[in-house]
């Protein structure tokens, strides 16, 4: 068979060690060469319409051969652009880094009274009373409010003030689409964000007439405009969720069904900062501590009052699992401050960049605009994703990325994939969409080797889910290369 254009197949000359290992213990003579693994995997893509030119992909064998058609192509990554977040995190920074949000008092307490402020600092987490309690929307900021009864603090003189100067700059990237930065993929990072930095907007059920609608959590900040009214035919159940750019006004529109239960959409804030402290700012009015809000001189020395601390580690699965784009850019941002930048999105890329040049021997062409990868204009290649996964396969930080990607058929993005396939719980990978965009990258493990591998697709609107099912059929392909059938997982 001749080989497509831009289709290589090449030895293995610079293996880690470990890796080598692996290769010297593999057994299994590969059904297909390379090239002939290749070309499958063009041939599959050209059978579903999609055109050569649109597609790339770089696959390592266990022999050491790598497969390769347009590998050193720049494409835009989508969501795969968290994998180097994750991996310059955790290799520059640590699974253990702590990142650090911390209440402190401004002032002495006399009498029940703090003369003075409370200061919230915040330090990037991107997950204060994330998703981990669903019932309890701020359940991590509760035991501030039992510490500050426990000090004995009945009112407080000054105000609640939020110290945000560790992320500097505007937490929306110029190049996200600006239509649609009210959704929840859109949400602003900061130095500080909660509740994933949206608002929950919980609609239904209808009660005497009247379609139900709550915002949550509350606070001052918010109000709601319900027009929705309910409908008895499923054809005209449609309802709309709008808030204006720059406002806290909320509107929902539309028919709902009237047999319909409970349904939670979400809408992001639009500065993280005020969200968090006017959410704070009420929890606090109502456990019984007044707030008098008079602006004072402040105090010479700041007490602290409480520390929520979350580690690196502990944020990656939700951020790769479920593709969270507020954890990707949080945590980029956090990167380029800790690495002496100021935080801001311009920060980031220097850093990863270098990071990818030193360890995974990125090109010069790659452009990084942000973390989560939302931004079209990412240009990264097939065979740097791939490298920089045996990065990972080799690394003593390697297994808590590992750990965080979605596993075929079982979790995260690729729960619906690979079902009733040879490769239910073979794969783990991070998924990547954007519209024209669909990208794959991780690692088929198969008789205890892992072979890495990252398809991209970047070409016409409305061929992504012919692109999902191509890059299906290609690791199906690469199993059978790495010995095994393509008959269906009992």
């Amino acid at each position: 068979m001749q080989r497509s254009k831009n289709l290589t197949a090449h030895s293995y000359r610079s293996v880690p060690s470990v890796l080598v290992c692996l290769l010297l213990l593999w057994g299994t003579p590969p059904l297909l060469a390379g090239s002939g693994l290749g070309d499958s995997i063009v041939a599959q893509a050209k059978k579903l319409g999609l055109k050569e030119s649109e597609i790339s992909f770089s696959i390592r064998l266990p022999t050491g051969e790598v497969v390769e058609h347009r590998g050193s192509q720049l494409r835009a990554p989508a969501s795969c652009m968290k994998l180097v977040v994750a991996a310059a995190v955790l290799a520059q920074l640590g699974p253990d880094h702590s990142l650090k949000t911390e209440l402190m008092r401004l002032g002495e307490i006399e009498d029940g009274v703090l003369k003075g402020d409370l200061l919230v600092i915040g330090g990037g987490d991107p997950a204060i009373c994330g998703r981990e309690n669903k019932v309890d929307l701020l359940w991590e900021l509760r035991p501030w409010i039992t510490q500050l009864k426990g000090q004995g603090i009945e009112r407080i003189e000054g105000r609640v003030l939020a110290d945000v100067r560790y992320l500097t700059g505007s937490g929306i990237h110029p190049d996200w689409p600006v239509d649609q930065l009210t959704r929840w993929y859109c949400a602003p990072s900061g130095a500080l964000n909660l509740n994933d930095n949206c608002i929950d907007v919980v609609i239904g059920p209808v009660v005497e007439g009247r379609v139900s609608v709550h915002l949550k959590p509350e606070h001052p900040l918010l109000s709601l405009r319900n027009r929705l009214v309910p409908t008895g035919k499923k054809k005209d159940h449609l309802y709309h969720i709008a808030r204006s750019r720059k406002g806290w006004e909320v509107t929902v529109s539309g028919k709902f069904l009237a047999t319909s239960g409970e349904r939670t959409e979400w809408i992001t804030v639009p500065d993280p900062a005020d969200g968090f402290v006017s959410v704070f700012l009420k929890m606090i009015e109502d456990s019984g501590i007044e707030v008098s809000g008079t602006i004072l001189t402040p105090a010479a020395k700041a007490r602290s009052v409480a520390t929520i601390e979350h580690s690196v580690s502990s944020r990656l699965p939700v951020m790769l699992k479920q593709s969270q784009n507020l954890y990707a850019d949080a945590l980029a941002r956090v990167l380029g401050r800790e690495r002496g930048g100021d935080g801001s999105f311009a920060s980031v890329s220097p850093v990863l960049k270098s990071w990818l040049v030193k360890n995974c021997s990125a090109q010069e062409g790659v452009v990084i605009r942000d973390g989560s990868g939302l931004s079209r204009q990412n240009r990264l290649d097939a065979g740097l994703l791939r490298r920089l996964l045996e990065t990972v396969l080799v690394s003593r930080w390697g297994t808590v990325l590992l750990d965080g990607l979605s596993v075929g058929a079982v979790d995260g993005t690729l729960a619906r994939r690979f079902r009733s396939s040879p490769l239910s719980g073979k794969v783990r990978a991070k998924t990547g969409t954007i519209r024209g965009v669909s990208s794959l990258a991780g690692v088929v493990e198969w008789k205890g080797v892992s072979s890495p591998f990252c398809l991209i697709y970047q070409g016409r609107n409305g061929y992504t889910s012919r692109a999902r099912d191509w890059q299906d059929r290609s690791l199906l392909l690469l199993q059978k290369t790495l010995g095994g059938s393509l008959e269906p997982s009992k």
